[in-house]
């Protein structure tokens, strides 16, 4: 990323989008230290252990969802009095969505909620409205930079939080079936893995965006171009977002950062960190050798673990919140299922704790796919009636909703020296009338 400053105006030259110019609230809030610190923040976590060139940083994206914000702003937004401070509010909202990530991204959300029973999007706001600050010094001046240009730190909160109360069209455009983040995301990541499922026709999506009847819709010509973008979207999930390998080696950061901040007490404002800042504590620092072995295997893709068992989601025999029920009655909570299957699957198979971890991610991945099942998008037709795409296009609407990403529902992985033993045990204990729900299933 370079910046460029042309008299009073900035540029920043991006891969993805191009040369992005920025506004006097957009240059500002990119100088915070809470933007700043997603300089150092990977876009796609672990992904990189499978797609080498996966190391975007999550900054390049807020600025892209910043920009796409205010394209969209500024294509469908009426002319009026409000429409100067309505395109600030959206690209405000798009510039600071993520600041509330933990380290890695998406991989250690999961023990962020465990301690505070809120997720990133609700540390976003408090940081955005001033209900929080963080201790890295410089920080807590986003609601004085926001309030100077005329934005309520409260509506780009709202926003963010997908509670805005004010036009709809305007949440859609920062939470919605196709919005900025959606649209930078899936392009960003189709360049730095190298994947090609197909070419997201950014421009052709924002120039058919229109308003109608208050809600973001679009042109009835734009049809093509949106079902591509959601079969974009489900081969990313497929392919990238829940990669096996992805998923092991999330898993073994895991783990090991809930160790040393859970168990052992020795890190406290962990989401406050950046990548590198955790990942060489826990190589180098932790009181835990398990913990430094683990983190060191993930640092430089050493002894992975790898899978030996999986039961697929289409291979399933009931429904997947049946799955969910059951899974439960083996413990109070997904995370304390897991941990009892590896205690039962290691004692059969020898392997000591530590060596094998069990991952369930469909609790994981629930709320985003919930996208996967919406076809509500709608149309504006040249008759200026609006029509759903269920409606506009019965056939890939069912299709759309039948379809997931293709992921497990429960996989084994364990560190080579085991795998054997451990594939054994799976298939002793998951048959084992104790646990009901895997009769019947078909395992891999």
């Amino acid at each position: 990323m370079v910046q460029e400053s042309t008299g009073k105006v900035m540029f920043v030259r991006d891969p993805v989008l191009g040369s992005i110019r920025l506004s006097k609230l957009q240059e500002e809030l990119l100088k915070t230290v809470e933007v700043q610190r997603l300089s150092f923040i990977h876009q796609l976590g672990t992904t990189f252990q499978s797609y080498p060139g996966a190391h975007c940083m999550r900054l390049s994206h807020a600025l892209g969802v910043s920009s796409l914000a205010g394209r969209i702003g500024r294509a469908v937004i009426p002319p009026s009095d409000d429409a100067a401070s309505q395109i600030d509010l959206l690209e405000a909202a798009g510039m600071l969505h993520d600041i509330g990530h933990t380290p890695w991204s998406h991989t250690l959300e999961p023990l962020y909620i465990e301690l505070t029973g809120g997720d990133h999007m609700d540390l976003v706001a408090s940081l955005v409205n001033g209900a929080s600050r963080m201790s890295i010094p410089g920080s807590g001046r986003i609601p004085e930079i926001l309030e100077r240009h005329g934005v309520d730190p409260e509506d780009v909160a709202a926003l963010i939080q997908s509670s805005y109360t004010g036009p709809r069209y305007l949440q859609q455009v920062i939470f919605g079936e196709v919005d900025a983040d959606m649209l930078d995301y899936l392009q960003r990541d189709f360049h730095f893995t190298g994947v090609a499922y197909g070419h997201i026709e950014v421009d052709r999506i924002i120039s058919t965006m229109t308003i109608a009847d208050g809600e973001l819709v679009f042109l009835n010509k734009a049809l093509d171009a949106v079902r591509d973008f959601l079969l974009a979207r489900l081969q990313m999930y497929s392919s990238v977002y829940l990669h096996k390998k992805t998923r092991i080696v999330d898993q073994m950061l895991l783990r090991a950062a809930r160790r040393s901040i859970v168990d052992l007490g020795e890190i406290g404002s962990f989401h406050e960190q950046t990548d590198d800042e955790l990942l060489s504590f826990l190589v180098k620092e932790s009181s835990d050798p398990w913990v430094r072995d683990m983190a060191w295997r993930v640092k430089y893709r050493q002894n992975l673990f790898t899978q030996v068992f999986r039961i697929d989601a289409a291979s399933r025999s009931s429904d997947e919140e049946t799955f969910l029920i059951q899974l439960r009655g083996l413990g109070g909570t997904p995370a304390e299922a897991a941990a009892r299957l590896e205690r039962e699957i290691g004692a059969k198979a020898g392997a000591p704790p530590g060596s094998i971890l069990v991952d369930l991610p469909l609790e994981a991945v629930k709320v985003s796919e919930e996208r996967f099942e919406k076809t509500s998008i709608r149309f504006l037709t040249p008759s200026g009636s609006l029509v759903t795409l269920s409606e506009l296009d019965p056939p890939f609407s069912r299709y759309l909703a039948d379809a997931k990403p293709n992921r497990s529902l429960l996989s084994v992985s364990c560190s080579p020296e085991y795998r054997e033993a451990v594939r054994d045990a799976c298939g002793k204990v998951l048959s084992e009338a104790a646990i009901p729900l895997f009769k019947g299933m078909d395992l891999d």
